[in-house]
């Protein structure tokens, strides 16, 4: 997977936030794995350029024993995406054995979509310390009823803190920094999850109320805690200056009593959907023709594997391969020059992609275009295929351009693989390339004159 052109954005961007990070392409599962600095360098991972595989090997080789369960569990394909689907982004914390010792680590995953294709971006956080220092304070917490003084020790970390107790509903803030105390929320009281609510509707974002007040629904939240024993969501409040993103995170103090913490994440949230956003600009365009704008070689390449993929299960797929490949292209380049060239390859493009309109085509070659055909496309071939032959034989009396073509259609009980396909497609379409020979000579030298005249004007 070649990922060159988002290599530089996301290293400068991320390695701020993240020891490593994972861009996987959700279609073929091939990915890129950038171990900016830390453990992630020292762990030796197995690597054969499929996520989820190597995700199972090595979950058996480096995840920590109590975790791996767990982690198994969170961190397999229609798990996370499912999550992420659900809430926009994914948090998962777990250890690994690093030198032979648990490091604590979380991982963060959303999910990037651009013109029907997904992707994922995976950051990975070492949060040993942090992580180490909660759970020390969990267990002085459940050995003492001085409540207040921990949560003032752990409220020098975050811009709000609150305590809850379960059994009563009442809450108090221990902290807030000044924008929070702002925003008039209430401080103190005996209904914290109703007091929420009636806050929300003053302070949060009016396209996020829906999303905190279900999630924060007294017996949806305590489900949370009990089953993964943290509950953690991002979400946006009103500020001065617009939007603002916060994160939640609630732990149990004890049995009765849950702390709450708020911390302005809004810079790296920013910073990472702008990550999210020219990754996925950059993905894009490594896959497309910047002279017609269609799909290139590579975006063919990754379409056959996947292709391949399904012939090699067994699956009872439909698909026709048909090769075009433009006349006369060489002559024109060397007598017109390239920019007349280029007129008359998007030429070509245009011709293909209005004959196929519901199948993807592809530039493979200066000449040469694939079509795979599927759908009514492939069920309406031999008709597509005649109309093609119609508009290239009036292309040649009104002096336009000339594409030969020829389609084969994909054969379950012979075709092994996509190749086989695209071969007897070529051989179809360089017969066709002879027939159109007769009298091409001058049709290509009037062409020329034709195409040489727009240039001009």
């Amino acid at each position: 997977m070649d990922m060159q052109l988002t290599f530089e954005d996301v290293a400068s961007a991320l390695s701020l936030d993240y020891e490593c990070v994972f861009f996987v392409d959700n279609e073929t599962n091939q990915y890129a794995m950038f171990a900016f600095r830390g453990k992630h360098t020292k762990l030796g991972l197995t690597d054969t350029r499929d996520f989820w595989a190597d995700t199972k090997v090595n979950v058996e080789a480096v995840v920590y024993p109590e975790d791996k369960q767990s982690f198994s569990e969170h961190i397999n394909r229609e798990t996370l995406l499912k999550a992420i689907q659900d809430d926009n982004a994914f948090n998962f914390k777990y250890r690994l054995l690093v030198e032979g010792e648990p490091v604590w680590f979380q991982m963060k995953a959303v999910l990037g979509r651009s013109q029907g294709r997904e992707y994922l971006i995976i950051g990975v956080t070492n949060i040993d310390k942090q992580e180490r220092e909660r759970l020390e304070l969990e267990q002085k917490a459940s050995k003492s009823k001085v409540y207040g003084q921990i949560v003032m020790a752990l409220a020098e970390r975050y811009d709000a803190l609150y305590m809850v107790d379960l059994v009563t509903d009442h809450f108090a803030q221990y902290k807030s920094e000044r924008l929070f105390c702002e925003l008039s929320i209430t401080v103190e009281g005996d209904d914290f999850f109703n007091q929420l609510k009636k806050d929300a509707m003053q302070v949060i974002y009016s396209e996020d109320i829906p999303l905190i007040t279900a999630a924060l629904e007294r017996e949806a939240f305590l489900r949370e805690l009990d089953e993964h024993g943290v509950f953690s969501m991002t979400y946006r409040l009103n500020s001065p200056n617009g939007p603002m993103y916060v994160n939640l995170v609630a732990v149990y103090a004890d049995k009765n009593h849950v702390v709450i913490s708020v911390t302005n994440v809004d810079a790296q949230v920013r910073r990472e959907q702008k990550i999210r956003e020219e990754a996925s600009a950059n993905y894009e365009k490594a896959r497309h023709d910047d002279l017609t704008g269609i799909r290139n070689k590579n975006a063919y390449g990754e379409f056959e594997k996947k292709l391949d993929e399904q012939i090699r299960c067994g699956k009872d797929i439909e698909f026709a391969i048909a090769l075009c490949d433009v006349n006369g292209l060489k002559t024109v380049n060397d007598t017109q020059g390239h920019k007349t060239g280029d007129i008359y390859i998007r030429d070509a493009a245009k011709l293909i992609c209005e004959t196929f309109k519901h199948s993807p085509v592809f530039r493979v070659g200066g000449d040469e275009f694939v079509v795979v055909l599927r759908g009514s496309d492939f069920t309406n071939r031999e008709e597509l295929s005649q109309q093609f032959y119609e508009t290239v034989k009036r292309n040649a009396e009104e002096d336009k351009v000339i594409v030969a073509c020829g389609i084969s259609v994909y054969d379950k009980a012979h075709d092994k693989n996509t190749a086989a396909v695209f071969e007897r497609a070529d051989a179809m379409m360089y017969r066709n390339k002879m027939s159109l020979k007769g009298g091409r000579d001058e049709i290509i030298n009037t062409i020329i004159r034709t195409i040489g005249a727009r240039m001009n004007i």
